[in-house]
């Protein structure tokens, strides 16, 4: 995992909901609105396509999207 020193400004393009995990029944949900986010770092994924997740913060949460 690697954390940025200075948090880098994104923005999302759409609403985004998001799932904690497959494992416990989807029971956490994160629903982030369309806007500026931070983009405070990044890891290595075999979740994504990419191969990397990042790690955002937006609207007091902290969620990791491809």
């Amino acid at each position: 995992m690697k954390l940025y020193n200075v948090p880098l400004k994104g923005f999302l393009v759409n609403d985004l909901v998001a799932y904690d995990s497959d494992v416990n029944d989807n029971q956490v949900v994160y629903q982030i609105r369309k806007g500026e986010v931070l983009v405070i770092g990044e890891f290595s994924s075999t979740k994504y396509d990419s191969g990397i997740a990042l790690i955002i913060h937006a609207n007091d949460e902290v969620i990791s999207v491809d």
